[in-house]
């Protein structure tokens, strides 16, 4: 209806915007910069979540990259706000994604262990599902004293070191190590069928006084040395809607895709062929993307997605 053309909805009439509100059944929303900072809803987003099922009678999903929670944690959070989804199969998370995958893989032996370059959140959702991991949520460093020879040398000159491992997952780590990244590599480099799954590759965290490195800063270092590329598991990949297409729960172009951050929320819209709402809560304003033509433009855009009540 306004493909791609960053169309400011406050500068439409109201009977354009509820046309524009029918052409679309189904609505994904990204949850971090959009619908919440943290635990803290932004202001009228949850409002107009809400409205939109109770009034509007549209579908709603919550769909977001971040692999600090699992699905279940990230739908107690839904719900602590106020935002009246069905159930948990409402959430898409990375983590629930990677499982999913993993159950369905015709070459992953459950039998075997995957290794977890991340945190805990990715160990407790494998643990649910009946899968065996280790190394999320730990620390492992080169003791004082250690080499890196030492290390290398202690832990992986026996072929055990990479036996009975069918999966490195990475995820977000405030563990990052050298000797993460060396076992990652070479778990890899013995095993071309241990599967290579990542939450995101998001490759940095912006915050209105700093930037840090996002998952994608380590997926990087470990694609580098083990010379593979990781299959994401969150957005912009297309993967992760195949649940809800292949039970029909949705219409590509009759769904929406709301988020605050044009590489990865309107690039998995255009990827999935879903309409597209940018949202200015995040790191990317209207000016801003008319001003680099290089960056993905949405369909329309809102300041807030709290502007959008009146509406409805």
């Amino acid at each position: 209806m306004f493909k791609a053309s960053g169309t400011n909805l406050l500068d439409l009439q109201a009977e354009q915007v509820s046309d524009w509100l029918k052409s679309f059944d189904t609505i994904i929303s990204d949850g971090d910069g959009t619908i919440w900072f943290d635990d803290t809803a932004i202001e009228g987003a949850v409002e107009v979540l809400n409205a939109l099922q109770s009034r509007a009678g549209k579908k709603i999903y919550l769909m977001t990259n971040n692999g600090l929670k699992t699905r279940h944690e990230i739908f107690q959070r839904a719900q602590k706000l106020g935002i009246q989804i069905p159930n948990e199969s409402h959430i898409i998370s990375p983590t629930q994604t990677i499982v999913d995958y993993l159950k369905q893989h015709k070459t992953f032996d459950r039998t075997k262990r995957v290794y977890v370059v991340g945190n805990a959140a990715i160990a407790r959702e494998l643990t649910d599902a009946g899968i065996e991991s280790f190394g999320a949520g730990k620390a492992e460093e080169l003791q004082p004293g250690d080499k890196w020879q030492e290390f290398v040398q202690r832990e992986f000159s026996t072929p055990a070191a990479a036996a009975n491992i069918g999966a490195v997952v990475v995820g977000w780590d405030e563990y990052f190590s050298y000797c993460k990244l060396a076992r990652a590599c070479h778990i890899l480099s013995s095993n071309p069928d241990c599967l290579f799954l990542v939450t995101n590759k998001d490759a940095v965290h912006k915050y209105p006084s700093l930037h840090i490195p996002g998952t994608g800063a380590f997926v990087a270092a470990i694609e580098t040395c083990a010379e593979r590329p990781a299959l994401e598991m969150g957005k912009p990949n297309p993967l992760v809607l195949e649940p809800l297409l292949s039970t029909a729960a949705l219409q590509p172009e009759r769904t929406l895709m709301i988020g605050d951050c044009c590489k990865v929320d309107v690039t998995f819209a255009r990827n999935c062929n879903m309409q597209s709402l940018l949202v200015g809560t995040g790191s990317y304003q209207l000016d801003q993307l008319r001003e680099n033509p290089q960056l993905p433009m949405p369909d329309v855009y809102l300041p807030k997605l709290g502007n959008l009540l009146p509406y409805i």
